[in-house]
């Protein structure tokens, strides 16, 4: 199967969830105008005009969270397979390196982000630490388990072969973990988003997140709900843009999804 009828084949599987949203939504609406829904839940129409009214409340604020969340997520990326290369190809590492990706998952959000504000300041690189440290568990996971999901005849042929063990990790080790790698890219992109925006509560200018929390404190509920949609916009395009990548660079193989452990 081609790479070309791949793309062909998601693009007609996704008129179901188009569709699936555009009946909630006419829901929505209809339930809306017929006084069925409580007061702090606006229509769709009253979400969409509210971008209408100030195109720049959208366009300015979603750039800021995008750009910080996609830096934070390149760094996170670039260390975390990194070490999960490093742990799966000395094994020493394995331990330190996993169990430190576990804490740094364990802790919460929304308790570390005014610590960190304390320590780096509420700038721009409060909310990109944020983004990083919230995405890098999936990559994490998703190049180790895919790095050791090698077949072990083939390990063993490369090693009677010789094979150094940057050759092993080259020929072997990441075409096999390539689809575990991209599981794991596809969860991170919408963390990276929902880590930025959380950290932006903490302070913060601009971003969706300030916007939400300026807009809860005005009690302008049609700016509230536009915040939520595009936080799910951004989410849903981080990880959409990465399904996409996959289906072009690994295209032989069928979806892949992350175990619950590596």
């Amino acid at each position: 199967m081609s790479a070309a009828t791949s793309l062909r084949r998601a693009a007609a599987a996704s008129w179901r969830p188009l569709l699936t949203v555009a009946v909630l939504l006419g829901g929505a609406e209809a339930a809306q105008r017929a006084g069925l829904l409580p007061v702090f839940i606006p229509s769709p129409t009253q979400v969409i005009a509210e971008a209408i009214r100030d195109p720049r409340l959208v366009t300015e604020n979603v750039g800021q969270t995008a750009l910080r969340a996609a830096i934070g997520y390149a760094i996170s990326a670039t260390i975390a397979i990194t070490a999960a290369s490093l742990a799966v190809l000395v094994r020493p590492l394995y331990g330190p390196v996993y169990n430190l990706g576990v804490t740094l998952h364990s802790i919460p959000i929304i308790a570390l982000a005014p610590l960190l504000a304390t320590w780096i300041g509420t700038g721009s690189q409060l909310q990109i630490a944020i983004a990083a440290l919230t995405s890098q568990f999936a990559m994490l996971v998703g190049t180790i388990q895919g790095l050791r999901a090698a077949d072990a005849r083939q390990r063993e042929l490369l090693h009677v072969l010789s094979a150094t063990r940057l050759q092993m990790l080259r020929y072997l080790l990441v075409p096999s973990a390539l689809p575990y790698l991209f599981a794991g890219l596809k969860i991170a992109a919408p963390s990276a988003v929902l880590g930025a925006i959380t950290a932006e509560w903490a302070g913060a200018d601009r971003g969706v997140g300030a916007m939400m929390l300026y807009a809860l404190f005005a009690y302008d509920t049609p700016k509230v709900w536009l915040s939520v949609v595009l936080t799910c916009l951004l989410a849903a395009s981080g990880y959409a843009i990465w399904a996409a990548i996959e289906r072009v660079a690994i295209f032989w193989e069928p979806a892949t999804e992350l175990a619950d452990q590596p």
